[in-house]
């Protein structure tokens, strides 16, 4: 979702001024978003590029730290630009020297005090399961048993609110300033063979949509009910929800911002 007050490029002035840029990815070929020493990440490869590009070393800041081999459609990314040339050739030239796993549309300029992490108000992301073995849909959840749809939407239905996240949560992750989150969308899509999970939320804690798509998929398989979720949310344990899902299914879908504060 792109601000319609963001400044598309080029623009004069712009020293000092950040561009942003929505990064897409499949990653299956990525230790995570996050650079990591002798280890292939997002942020590594796009770093690299960007500094070849501009002739020095660029820093290069996330909406969000995805794990190994989750993808992602709607990361948003963002550089400092030293001039108008610079914020124009990103737009012109980085796209073309991406590689196949990776790309980069909407550059965007936007003020000096845009953050892609911390001016981010909530994120969606999709988790996709798939109810048969199909070697030609790799990115999914591929789960070869009967499964009880109504059952996992009625446990669903008690995850949107303001809840402490703690029970869905890696518990080395856990934050000592709070786990509360906000979810406003937690729902699944149906189809005839398949199912996309959506969910959205103001933060989420490592691990968390992994952890949720595990217990629903509990539930559905029947080994346990659907109002466990309470529960499972009261007790703030991560030993009392469900396994984590595999990375392969998930997706950072999309990064919200606050009306005038870039894309």
């Amino acid at each position: 979702m792109i601000d319609p007050q963001a400044r598309t490029l080029p623009v004069e002035p712009i020293a000092g001024h950040r561009v942003c840029f929505r990064v897409a990815y499949v990653g299956s070929g990525f230790s995570g978003w996050q650079i990591q020493p002798a280890h292939r990440t997002v942020q590594g490869v796009l770093a690299k590029k960007l500094s070849f590009l501009l002739g020095r070393e660029v820093s290069l800041v996330g909406a969000g730290r995805t794990d190994t081999g989750v993808h992602a459609r709607g990361q948003v990314a963002h550089v400092t630009v030293a001039s108008a040339d610079e914020a124009a050739r990103l737009e012109r030239a980085l796209p073309g020297m991406m590689p196949a796993d990776i790309e980069v549309y909407d550059f965007r300029v936007v003020p000096p005090e845009f953050h892609a992490r911390f001016s981010a108000i909530a994120r969606r992301y999709s988790y996709r399961l798939l109810f048969r073995r199909e070697i030609f849909q790799p990115n999914t959840w591929q789960i070869i048993r009967s499964i009880d749809r109504q059952a996992m939407d009625m446990a669903a239905a008690f995850l949107p609110g303001r809840h402490d996240c703690a029970s869905f949560c890696k518990t080395s992750s856990l934050k000592e300033n709070g786990n509360v989150c906000h979810i406003d969308l937690c729902a699944f899509e149906w189809s005839a063979d398949s199912a996309i999970f959506h969910v959205r939320a103001n933060r989420f804690l490592h691990h968390m949509v992994r952890i949720m798509v595990g217990t629903l998929v509990e539930v559905g398989r029947g080994q346990r009910p659907a109002k466990e979720i309470p529960d499972i949310l009261e007790a703030l344990d991560r030993s009392r929800a469900g396994c984590m899902a595999p990375a392969e299914g998930l997706f950072l879908e999309e990064v919200y911002y606050p009306e005038g504060e870039g894309s």
